[in-house]
């Protein structure tokens, strides 16, 4: 079994990164969490004017489906939030050509929200040099839920070179954001955003397989 913990970030105020984060998905940037997998997150936004700590955790039930809930510890005078996350893939990319997965989902998708939105995106990764470069690509749309009044294009750019260090880009619909992941070990990832252009973030999170071994 392994372990992975990661370090990534949040928003200024958000309950979840977002469904192309690598904060949400660890190695497995904008995709689904593995089978019998489990991925914990606390995120701590040092400078939070509504979110000061974010927990996450998420599951992988099916090869085509994960869930999970966000917990975030609000900012002084504010109220904590609760945002559940349910993702499903009824189309699969496939490695060796172009076709991109299709996920469709709910959970929080601002970078610096606390929405509870509804989303649909199309993930594609390009292996450019076997184990030395590959590139993640999301794009999607968002609506909020249940008013349907608030409506974003999403985006995510994940660059990751010799399976160890992964810079990213990442567009909410209303800000963009960078960050740089580091895989030093299998088992280790860490992780630092710099939010809306202009400030840091970090966060810590646990993965366990419970199905390698089988």
């Amino acid at each position: 079994m392994s372990i992975l913990i990661a370090m990534a970030s949040a928003g200024t105020a958000d309950a979840q990164c977002g469904p192309g984060c690598p904060a949400c998905s660890g190695k497995f940037i904008g995709d689904l969490i593995p089978p019998k997998t489990l991925f914990l997150s606390g995120m701590y936004i040092p400078q939070g004017e509504e979110e000061r700590a974010v927990f996450n955790l998420r599951y992988g039930l099916f090869s085509w489906m994960d869930a999970g809930i966000g917990y975030a510890v609000a900012a002084e005078n504010g109220e904590d939030e609760i945002i559940w996350s349910l993702r499903v893939e009824p189309i699969s990319q496939d490695p060796e050509g172009w076709r991109p997965g299709l996920i469709i989902g709910t959970g929080s998708v601002q970078v610096g929200g606390s929405d509870q939105s509804a989303f649909v995106q199309l993930v594609k990764t390009l292996d450019i040099v076997e184990e030395r470069f590959d590139i993640s690509l999301v794009g999607g749309y968002a609506t909020d839920i249940p008013d349907f009044e608030e409506n974003w294009l999403l985006a995510t750019v994940a660059m990751k070179f010799y399976e160890v260090v992964s810079p990213f880009y990442i567009y909410d619909g209303i800000n963009q954001h960078v960050g740089l992941s580091i895989f030093p070990t299998d088992w280790l990832m860490l992780s630092g955003y710099y939010l809306e252009l202009e400030e840091p973030a970090i966060s810590i999170g646990l993965q366990y397989d419970f199905g390698e071994g089988e």
